[in-house]
């Protein structure tokens, strides 16, 4: 299998050079001056506007991915087929951190996966599509985190998320792609933490999603925590477990 992981932070050049500069005539006027350093206010803004670009490529077709600002809010990801420009679309800036290229769906082609960090980090996916040989946006993906697929069966995914309680209560969820767009069927509440277990005991519940909805739920199984998760790393192999064991229960 071919290997496309290349990480690469989003960055911005604010750097003025001035070398070399001679001083200002004193004789030149405060307005010629104040225009003066508005023009080169401007053109320093233009030239900040172009923030990265990467050439690739995929299925024997050379790509272009270039992102440029167009406010503090916005920006756009333009995608350039050989000398095509074949999709401009429009993202948020805020908490933007990083781009990936990665294979996520094992079909040894190359797929961008922009990270927003926050508390907890969220995802914007963009897969190849082989047959149209251009990059498809994965609808709803935002919605999972550190998603990561099936050994058992790679058609799902399954994704985690802290809960709270210094990462002692958790979530997962397990979906899979249908036509780019994420189908929501499964979801893992992991409760490690609590005030008073006798009120509220320590819980692994499991949960059946329909149609694509997360308030559309069924309660399918609770299990004890401590029982399958003696210490606090052994959650990720109880993830990883149960879903590889039973995707089967959420068809």
């Amino acid at each position: 299998m071919k290997q496309f992981t290349i990480f690469l932070t989003i960055f911005s050049l604010y750097l003025i050079c001035s070398c070399g500069q001679k001083k200002p005539n004193a004789k030149v006027s405060e307005e010629k001056l104040i225009k003066k350093k508005s023009a080169i206010k401007k053109e320093i803004e233009n030239e900040q506007r172009h923030l990265f670009d990467s050439t690739f490529v995929v299925n024997k077709q050379t790509f272009k991915f270039i992102i440029n600002d167009i406010n503090e809010d916005e920006r756009t990801l333009t995608f350039i087929r050989n000398t095509e420009k074949i999709k401009v679309d429009t993202i948020q800036s805020g908490g933007l951190g990083g781009i990936e290229f990665v294979d996520f769906d094992k079909d040894e082609n190359i797929d961008i996966l922009l990270t927003y960090i926050g508390n907890n980090s969220s995802y914007e996916l963009y897969l190849f599509d082989k047959s149209e040989n251009q990059y498809k946006f994965l609808e709803g993906y935002d919605r999972f985190s550190e998603a990561i697929q099936l050994k058992t069966n790679p058609k799902y995914y399954y994704s985690y998320q802290r809960a709270g309680c210094a990462d002692m209560n958790w979530v997962s969820d397990l979906f899979y792609i249908d036509n780019f767009k994420t189908v929501y069927v499964g979801h893992i509440y992991g409760q490690g933490c609590t005030p008073d277990e006798k009120e509220n005991p320590l819980g692994i519940e499991i949960y059946k999603i329909y149609k694509n909805n997360d308030e559309n739920k069924t309660l399918i199984e609770k299990l004890p925590y401590r029982k399958n998760i003696p210490t606090f790393n052994e959650k990720w192999m109880f993830i990883e477990k149960y879903w590889n064991k039973n995707y089967g229960k959420f068809n």
